[in-house]
């Protein structure tokens, strides 16, 4: 016994050693033990989301539901109810099968190219009017997916937590530097990052690799943002619902399995902030007596942001049409002043004209319920024309076909023509109008003004005209803006204003 125990000292020290060599050569860089060879997937979240509010999207979110799923529905809240975009009852019916309402401005401008004061008073209202109805409202996406720093100031100061971009994670058709996914937390919640919006030329395997990119990089968070559910193709950008049931259900079962370690979310639930008190942002007081309420009334400034390129107007019109509008020199009075014209040909029914904008208070004048305004426009034309008027509701910041005046007659020469509205109705602050061309034809204007009549100046020159043969007088009731924007001129962001059905549809009652 005495001889063999030197012997089993030096075999325990020497099998000591070679362990000791073993976790050195680890750490030094050496073998690695083979359980820690393969990386484990990082957790991803996947939000599903939809702009505008279309009405095509009611049948996504019945897809969703079949398959367990949620998303986020950014609402164009002054369009809600409008030919083509979701009503009142939709909105619940998507809420109460867990998913998210959140905002995306009242009229969808362009917020990067508005004052800031413009810009919040869009974010807020759209808040505020959906907080009314009931939701919890913490999520916002801008239009266009353009902001500057003052956007998302002015979006942050509405009460939101977090404000959606587009176009900054990597895609199999752009953007191959960008990261994969959107850390959560967001690393600016007010700009968070999303590949670009779902085309109608993307793919099941597109889709499939936003999720599967993430999880086999770093992990993160994939917001998915899509626009028309249908197969016409007129609309743009738009999904087949074929392809999104399948992208459903190939998600829900992806989600299922924990090996995936993948989860749906809303934008909201995604990001965790607690939702914020509702932020009101008021519109200006209404021009004082005598002032003209009519911001650029003779066309002299002109605006590199505004799509017709003349500040606080747009163009407007409905129906069967071709309309081409320009801003003309010299206007009414100096060779070197402006007016701006429309002509409309291959008429079937409708109108065009130019409009002050429909906006929240920067531009559109600010109008008293129960008072009544004096319309003042001068113009030439080669047919009948007449003032078209709408109003904004003070609620939600919705614009309305309100009435129209009697007739004009053709004039070769420039001529005034001067109306006075009707009170204007409870629940509405803002008026927009214009002369219209209703037939084809040639209208161009100048000089337009909008004064309470209680203050008015006179009318300074005996030319106004009423001598057409009228058209009966359209009954004082509103009616809904249908907001009919060619889809590929509004994501070029050449918005041609909101279009209406002037009166054709859907009355609200005053």
């Amino acid at each position: 016994m005495t001889k063999e125990t030197p012997i089993n000292r030096l075999t325990v020290l020497l099998a000591v050693l070679a362990a000791v060599a073993v976790v050195v050569t680890g750490l030094l860089g050496g073998a690695v033990p083979a359980h820690a060879a393969t990386a484990a997937p990082k957790p991803v979240t996947v939000s599903l989301t939809f702009d505008d509010g279309d009405a095509d999207q009611v049948q996504a979110a019945q897809v969703m539901q079949q398959n367990g799923l949620v998303g986020t529905f950014y609402i164009i809240t002054g369009y809600l109810g409008a030919p083509g975009y979701m009503q009142q009852s939709d909105l619940a019916a998507l809420a109460a099968a867990g998913n998210e309402i959140g905002g995306h401005s009242v009229t969808h401008p362009d917020m990067s190219a508005l004052s800031q004061t413009e810009a919040q008073r869009q974010a807020c209202q759209s808040r505020a009017t959906l907080s009314s109805w009931g939701y919890q409202v913490r999520s916002f996406a801008y239009p266009f997916a353009e902001s500057t720093s003052k956007t998302r100031d002015a979006v942050q100061a509405c009460g939101y937590t977090n404000a959606r971009g587009l176009g900054d994670v990597r895609t199999t058709r752009d953007c191959a530097g960008c990261v994969t996914a959107e850390t959560l937390p967001p690393r600016r919640p007010m700009l968070t990052r999303a590949p670009s919006q779902v085309e109608a030329d993307w793919t099941l395997a597109d889709l499939q690799q936003q999720v599967t990119q993430a999880k086999t990089d770093k992990g993160g968070w994939v917001q998915l943002t899509f626009h028309h559910i249908s197969d016409d193709p007129t609309l743009d950008p738009t999904t087949s619902p074929a392809l999104f049931t399948q992208f459903a259900q190939w998600l829900a079962a992806y989600s299922a399995d924990p090996a995936n370690v993948t989860t749906v979310k809303t934008v909201g639930d995604a990001v965790g902030a607690p939702v914020q008190p509702v932020v009101q942002s008021p519109v200006p007081g209404p021009a004082p007596a005598g002032v003209n309420g009519v911001q650029n009334p003779s066309f002299q400034t002109t605006s590199a942001t505004s799509p017709s390129g003349q500040k606080c107007w747009q163009y407007g019109g409905y129906g069967s049409n071709t309309a081409a509008f320009s801003t003309v020199t010299p206007g009414r009075i100096g060779t070197t002043s402006k007016a701006v014209s429309v002509t409309v040909s291959g008429y079937g029914d409708g109108d065009a004209k130019w409009l002050p904008s429909f906006d929240l208070g920067d531009c559109a004048p600010t109008v008293v319920p129960g008072h009544t305004y004096a319309m003042r426009e001068w113009y030439k034309a080669d047919t009948a024309t007449q003032f078209t008027v709408y109003l904004r509701d003070s609620v939600t910041g919705s614009w309305h076909y309100w009435t129209s005046s009697p007739w004009y007659a053709a004039a070769p020469s420039w001529t005034q023509a001067a109306w006075t509205t009707d009170q204007i109705p409870a629940g509405f602050d803002g008026i927009s109008f214009g002369l219209n061309l209703f037939t084809n034809g040639t209208l161009t204007t100048d000089d337009v003004a909008l004064y309470d009549t209680v203050g008015a100046p006179a009318i300074a020159t005996p030319t106004t005209t009423n001598t057409a043969t009228p058209r009966s007088r359209t009954a004082a009731a509103l009616t809904r803006i249908a907001p009919v924007v060619d889809a590929l001129t509004v994501r070029s962001r050449a918005v041609l204003g909101q279009l209406d059905t002037s009166g054709t549809a859907g009355e609200i009652p005053r």
